[in-house]
């Protein structure tokens, strides 16, 4: 899926940084919120 600079974001769910609950974009609805992904972060590559 492609998404565009100023696109709305799609919702997802990730493990939150305890790995035990999960996260929603959602859950932020009407909170600024700040995406920023790190292609090969922390894989050594």
């Amino acid at each position: 899926m492609a998404v565009a600079v100023g696109d709305p974001a799609p919702d997802f769910t990730l493990r939150d940084a305890t790995g035990r609950g999960e996260v929603k974009l959602s859950d932020f609805t009407g909170r600024p919120v700040v995406l920023a992904f790190y292609p090969m972060a922390f894989t050594g590559g």
